[in-house]
């Protein structure tokens, strides 16, 4: 049988044919059907297509891929520091402030702002700080507090000259007036107490004195000098003033006062007064700070405070520089902050923002037709090549077709 010319065109061009429908049919039967079909209740084979079929698995495969491989804890922590500058931080803060500035710049917002902050402020004046202030004075923390406050404060002072002076000063004018001091000598010269002084003085003195207090006594004159401090309280005063300027009462107190210190007293007396500081700041605190702080919060008209002190944030022309201030100091807390916590944060936060469960979600819950799309979108050049290259190759065997059939076995 002699060879025509379809034994040298039609291999080809079949060949070419199958190559290009069998490669266009792979491509369309990897995301169709979208759906199984089915004959007489059984379900054709191949269907629905390789990626409907396999969705959740291609869901599941990608999200560990780009969990392992792209999102890692080391690489968002490398993003995160990039990111998060100083000057960046300060501008965020800078643009937060300076946005709440503006958002409250309106007067009805700012009066809601203020009668919630006023509430709050009262709520904590009222109520919290009361029972905090309580349950602060029962605990063995406001103990060593105190303790420690006497120890850095009251163990460290030590009055100087001049200190010494006017509290020498105060002590004249207010404790050793001649007033008091004539009171006190009244009080004190009862006659018994000058009949005791009267025997004391017989039996104790000595010489010339031994004959004073026997002869004379001294009961006679302390009565006649009781009396007059009694009947005459203006001389009395008078005497009693110049005896307390002869004597030196001032220099006296100021020279006893400079350099005296706690530290100067003995352990004992030191404790006591130690344990008595305690006392009486634990004792006062538990009595009168909760009440006070109810008298406060109830005395205050928080509302009114909170919206006059709001008014004058944003109305002050300083407050622009306390924002750059303030922005500034966060921004270097911030920073100092994130440098040191910055990896334990990403560790958590990473399986906290469960990243590769919204991935598979989000993957599974896309219709096939979606994903056909957007595949198609991403490498619609190369899904078109491939059918041409399937028709090329069909052609190749085509030509093998035709030089097997020419050179190798020929036909007749």
């Amino acid at each position: 049988m002699a060879l025509t010319i379809l034994h040298y065109i039609l291999p080809p061009i079949v060949g070419a044919a199958i190559g290009f429908t069998s490669d266009t049919l792979a491509i369309k039967m990897l995301f169709r059907p979208y759906k199984p079909k089915y004959i007489f209740g059984r379900k054709i084979p191949l269907t629905p297509g390789l990626f409907p079929k396999g969705q959740e698995r291609f869901a599941r495969k990608v999200a560990q891929m780009l969990t392992d491989k792209l999102l890692t804890p080391e690489e968002v922590q490398r993003i995160a520091q990039r990111l998060l500058t100083p000057e960046r931080l300060e501008e965020g803060v800078r643009f937060a402030l300076l946005y709440a500035l503006g958002e409250y710049s309106d007067g009805r917002k700012r009066a809601r702002l203020a009668v919630a902050l006023g509430n709050v402020l009262k709520e904590v004046f009222s109520e919290s700080l009361p029972r905090w202030i309580d349950t602060l004075s029962r605990s063995p923390a406001s103990t060593r507090l105190f303790e420690q406050l006497f120890d850095q404060v009251a163990l460290s002072l030590r009055i100087n000259e001049e200190q010494a002076a006017r509290l020498a000063l105060w002590i004249e004018q207010n404790v050793f007036t001649p007033d008091r001091l004539r009171l006190a000598l009244v009080n004190l010269l009862t006659n018994q107490t000058i009949d005791a002084l009267d025997k004391e003085a017989r039996e104790r003195s000595q010489g010339g004195l031994w004959i004073v207090a026997n002869v004379v006594g001294i009961k006679g004159p302390l009565s006649r000098f009781k009396a007059f401090l009694v009947e005459q309280p203006q001389a009395a005063d008078e005497l009693l003033t110049r005896f307390l300027a002869e004597a030196g009462v001032r220099g006296r107190l100021t020279g006893a006062l400079t350099g005296l210190s706690v530290q100067t007293l003995s352990l004992a007396t030191v404790q006591d007064l130690r344990r008595q500081f305690v006392e009486s700041l634990t004792s006062g605190l538990s009595a009168q700070g909760p009440l006070l702080s109810q008298r406060l919060g109830e005395s205050i008209d928080w509302n009114r405070s909170a919206a006059e002190v709001l008014d004058r944030i944003v109305t002050s022309e300083k407050t622009l520089v306390w924002i750059d201030k303030l922005a500034e100091g966060s921004s270097r807390m911030l920073d100092r902050y994130l440098s040191r916590e910055l990896e334990p944060l990403v560790m958590k936060f990473l399986p906290a923002l469960g990243l590769e469960q919204m991935v598979i979600t989000k993957i599974c819950n896309t219709s096939a037709q979606e994903l056909e799309a957007a595949i198609q979108q991403v490498a619609k050049n190369e899904l078109k090549a491939i059918p041409y290259v399937g028709m090329f190759l069909g052609f190749c065997v085509g030509m093998f077709e035709v030089f097997l059939i020419t050179f190798v076995i020929p036909i007749g």
